[in-house]
C-alpha cells in the first residue's frame, strides 16, 4: 500500500537523526538513501515528530499549510511511513531480491597477477602471471553457459590485477569476445578497470574505449612526493607525473567515461592530501567524468606487515570526511554517496552472481584474501563450469542479516544487509559493520554539508 493512501504514520525504523553545531538536524533514512538537513526553528518540529519511533502520527492533525508541507516532505523522503507498512519485510525483500536475481553476471577478471609497481601497502604476492589459454576459453564458455542456463540480460566485467594492463592482450581478446557475444544475444554489457594508470597512455585509453571499457579506478596517494614514495615502480622510480599526464590526456578527449581517482592515506601522509586536492581541482573540477574517493590504508594482509602504516579507528574516518569536504569545496565530485543507498554498502562478494576469476582458473569471491583457502570457491573448466563448492559459497553469500539478530534490527540494514564484508565474518567471526554506519553522525553531517555546498 502506498504511504500516501493512508493518514496514520510513524517514524521509520531506518531513520537516524543527529544535531549539528548550529543546532540544525540532519536526517538519514537507509531504506531510501535520503539525507535531509533542517535548520532552526523547523528542526525542533522535526525532532519532535521523529524522535519517538513508536509514536503514531495522524496527517489530518497537521492542517496548517506549512505543517502539512513538512509532514508530506518527511513522508516523501521515507522518514515517516504508513503504520500499515512492514519495514522488516521490506528489508527482507530487498536482500532476497539482490541474492536471488538470475538476470545478471558480474565477473572480476584478473588477466595477470604480475605488476609493474611495488606499492608499500600491497597485499598481493604476484605469484601468477598471464592468464592461461584454457582459462580464457573457459571464461568465454562461462558467459555462453550463463546465458543459456540463466538467460542473463546484463554482463558486467571488471578488470583487476596485479596490474591488468600488463596483460593487455588478454583484455583485448576477451573484451572483443564479450562485445560480439553480447551484441548477438542482446545482453547489456559494461566494463571497467582498476589500474595504476601508468600504462594508460592515450593510445591504450583509446583502445579501451573501443573495447567497451568506460569505468576506471586509478590511485594517486597525495601529491607527487608522497605518491612516489608509496606507489613506485618495481625496480624503484617515480610514477606520479606519468599517471597525471595520462589522465589529463583522457580529459582532453570527448570520450564517454567515468574515472574514479582514489587516494589511500596514512596518518603521516594525510596532511599532504589537500595539496593533491588543489591540483586535481585545477585539472578536473569542470569535468563531470572525474570523481574522487579517500580511504585510510588498511591492514590488508600483505607481506609488508607493519610497514604498511595501517590507519584505522575514529580519527581515520574523521580524516576521510574532512578530505571529502575539502574536495567538495574545491569543486571536485565525490563518489561516496552510494554507500548510504539501499544495497550501497553490500560487498560484491556477498552476491551469488559475482565471481573473481584468477589467471590459473581459480574462482574466488574476494579480491583481497587471495591466499585464504576458504576464498577458493571453485575452479573454472574449459567448458565454462565454475566447479563451485556450495559449502564455501555459502560462507560468502549466506552470512548476512538473515542470520544476525543485531543486523536484523539495525537502522543501517537496507544499506549493508550484514554483508558489508563477508571476509570479516569468515576470518574474525564478527559483525562487519561499515565505517559509514559506525560513524553515522559525522558521515551524514558531512554529506548534508556537501550537498548544500554543491
Amino acid at each position: 500500500m502506498s504511504d500516501t493512501a493512508v493518514n496514520t504514520f510513524r517514524p521509520s525504523r531506518f531513520n537516524v537523526m543527529t544535531r549539528t553545531e548550529e543546532d540544525a538536524v540532519v536526517l538519514y533514512n537507509s531504506m531510501r538513501g535520503s539525507v535531509f538537513k533542517v535548520r532552526p526553528p523547523v528542526s525542533e518540529r522535526v525532532h519532535s515528530l521523529l524522535h519517538n519511533r513508536k509514536r503514531v502520527l495522524n496527517r489530518t492533525e497537521h492542517a496548517a499549510e506549512n505543517e502539512l508541507r513538512l509532514f508530506d516532505t518527511l513522508v516523501d523522503k521515507g522518514f515517516l511511513v504508513s503504520t500499515e507498512r512492514d519495514e522488516l519485510a521490506d528489508a527482507d525483500e530487498l536482500r532476497d531480491r539482490r541474492k536471488n536475481r538470475t538476470d545478471r553476471l558480474e565477473l572480476i577478471i584478473m588477466p595477470t597477477e604480475a605488476c609493474n609497481f611495488r606499492c608499500t601497502y600491497c597485499y598481493e604476492d604476484f605469484a601468477l602471471g598471464r592468464m592461461l589459454t584454457q582459462v580464457r576459453e573457459g571464461v568465454k564458455a562461462l558467459v555462453r553457459k550463463y546465458r543459456r542456463d540463466h538467460d542473463i540480460d546484463k554482463l558486467t566485467v571488471s578488470w583487476f590485477g596485479g596490474e591488468p594492463l600488463v596483460a593487455f592482450d588478454v583484455i583485448e581478446e576477451l573484451s572483443t569476445y564479450f562485445l560480439e557475444f553480447c551484441a548477438e544475444e542482446g545482453i547489456d554489457y559494461s566494463a571497467g578497470i582498476t589500474t595504476n594508470g601508468l600504462l594508460l597512455t592515450p593510445e591504450v585509453a583509446a583502445r579501451c574505449a573501443e573495447l567497451g571499457i568506460s569505468h576506471y579506478q586509478i590511485t594517486l596517494d597525495g601529491p607527487a612526493h608522497t605518491h612516489d614514495s608509496s606507489r613506485h615502480l618495481m625496480g624503484g622510480g617515480k610514477t606520479f607525473d606519468d599517471i597525471v599526464a595520462n589522465l589529463t590526456s583522457m580529459s582532453r578527449t570527448d570520450t564517454a567515461f567515468k574515472a574514479l581517482i582514489r587516494t589511500n592515506f596514512t596518518e603521516a601522509n594525510s596532511v599532504h592530501v589537500p595539496e593533491l586536492i588543489d591540483q586535481l581541482s585545477e585539472l578536473y573540477a569542470d569535468d563531470p567524468r572525474f570523481r574522487v574517493i579517500y580511504r585510510p590504508v588498511g591492514d590488508w594482509g600483505g607481506p609488508q606487515g607493519e610497514d604498511s602504516e595501517a590507519y584505522s579507528g575514529k580519527q581515520a574516518e574523521l580524516t576521510k570526511l574532512d578530505l571529502c569536504s575539502s574536495a567538495a569545496d574545491s569543486g571536485l565530485r565525490l563518489a561516496d554517496d552510494v554507500f548510504l543507498k539501499p544495497n550501497g554498502s553490500v560487498c560484491y562478494a556477498a552476491s551469488p552472481w559475482s565471481f573473481v576469476i584468477r589467471p590459473n582458473g581459480l574462482i574466488n569471491k574476494c579480491t583481497v584474501a587471495l591466499r585464504d583457502p576458504r576464498n577458493a570457491v571453485g575452479l573454472l573448466s574449459e567448458d565454462g563450469d565454475l566447479g563451485l563448492n556450495d559449502e564455501l559459497m555459502s560462507l560468502w553469500v549466506d552470512n548476512d542479516d538473515a542470520k544476525d539478530s543485531g543486523c536484523h534490527s539495525c537502522f543501517f540494514r537496507p544499506s549493508c544487509q550484514g554483508a558489508h564484508c563477508p571476509l570479516v565474518r569468515i576470518q574474525e567471526g564478527q559483525r562487519p559493520c561499515p565505517p559509514q554506519k559506525v560513524w553515522i553522525g559525522p558521515t551524514i553531517t558531512t554529506a548534508a554539508g556537501i550537498g548544500r555546498a554543491r
